[in-house]
């Protein structure tokens, strides 16, 4: 089974700096506090959107 590849670098893993300033910005956070978050949810962009859904 073949995986499907990701159309933008903005889908899957926040791995890059302007990965999380992007994301920190659709948030309404800053980058410092995202990269804190990720230290508990990880860098899954769905884990992340999860969190921020609570």
């Amino acid at each position: 089974m073949e995986r499907k590849k990701k159309d933008s670098p903005f889908e899957g893993c926040i791995t890059e700096n302007f990965q999380v300033e992007y994301w920190a910005g659709k948030f309404g956070v800053r980058p410092a506090y995202l990269r804190e978050i990720m230290k508990s949810t990880g860098n899954e962009l769905a884990a992340i959107q999860k969190y921020f859904n609570k």
